[in-house]
């Protein structure tokens, strides 16, 4: 059987490359490109190595660990040991998964029947065909298949760091959400000062009243509304914003009586704020139904942990 050194080494230099990178974007680990190409290099080097007297370095499980070892260090260096455990392990876990993806790809795709008679595509000259395809274009799918799920962990985590529940009281109604605490928000109710968070009709549910959400499309009409109870009317306010086509535009905010949020273990009462309302669904997935406003952690008052 014909073997094509350069072609094999080429490919493995490919795709340690493509798995040292997935290893950097999963853990948010810089390394220059010279380091960066190096380690990569260093990796597919092994496949040069089983064809010389050193071989038996690298046929032993040991030496397969100790050569690991080296590569993550010439790629990322070596700053502490749990760091260099982390940057070890995330490229194990990858290059166990996507080896494992393509081991069942190619257990799923073989068939010797659609390929025995084709006079190209013989072991004699190639080698297995279908290793070969799985390889070529089932390495690309895997990568890009786990960069994606890795993007996904990775808002999902931030949701879940920058999350919260909310309760909010205003005169006899309560109202439950799950929030999410948004430092981009820098919304201020003029006159007050006051913080402004965001809260979506979804979460409110039948709590408050349907004009005030109409109220909420048509901030203006809120002067001259008379079907709204005069408590929620006398906590109603304008909110001047900027849109973004740099247009200035209104939204009704109303003030409750105290937003208790439950953060990280701890209960935090919150009365220095306005709840702006709005019909439109702040998260398509559903993870939340309110927006914070970071001032509100930041001022709150501790009331106790969280049970």
């Amino acid at each position: 059987m014909v073997l094509y050194l350069d072609a094999v080494w080429l490919l493995n230099l490919l795709i340690d490359a493509s798995l040292l990178q997935l290893t950097a974007l999963m853990l948010k680990r810089r390394t220059n490109r010279i380091r960066f190409w190096l380690g990569a290099f260093t990796a597919s080097s092994i496949v040069l190595i089983l064809f010389t007297p050193l071989a038996f370095l690298v046929d032993h499980p040991l030496g397969k660990f100790l050569f690991s070892l080296f590569i993550i260090f010439v790629t990322f260096g070596f700053r502490r040991l749990s760091v260099f455990v982390q940057n070890l392990a995330a490229f194990y876990f990858l290059a166990f998964g996507i080896g494992g993806g393509l081991f069942a790809l190619h257990y799923f795709f073989q068939s010797d029947s659609f390929y025995a008679n084709s006079r190209f595509l013989t072991t004699l000259n190639y080698g297995d065909p279908i290793s070969w395809i799985v390889i070529v274009t089932g390495f690309p799918f895997l990568w890009f298949f786990s960069k994606k799920r890795i993007d996904q962990t990775v808002v999902r985590k931030w949701q879940s760091s920058t999350g919260a529940e909310l309760i909010i009281q205003m005169h006899n109604l309560t109202i439950k959400a799950k929030a999410i605490i948004d430092s981009g928000n820098k919304l201020y109710e003029p006159l007050t000062r006051f913080p402004v968070m965001f809260l979506s009709r979804d979460a409110c549910k039948d709590a408050l009243p349907s004009a005030l959400f109409q109220t909420a499309s048509d901030p203006e009409s809120m002067l001259i509304r008379e079907d709204l109870p005069d408590d929620l009317k006398n906590r109603l306010a304008l909110i001047p914003f900027m849109a973004v086509d740099g247009s200035r535009q209104f939204t009704a905010a109303i003030r409750p009586d105290q937003v208790l949020i439950m953060h990280e273990g701890k209960l935090i009462e919150c009365r220095k704020v306005y709840v702006a309302l709005t019909e439109h669904t702040l998260s398509s997935s559903g993870d939340f139904d309110s927006i914070l406003h970071p001032d509100m952690l930041l001022h709150g008052k501790v009331i106790e942990p969280a049970s």
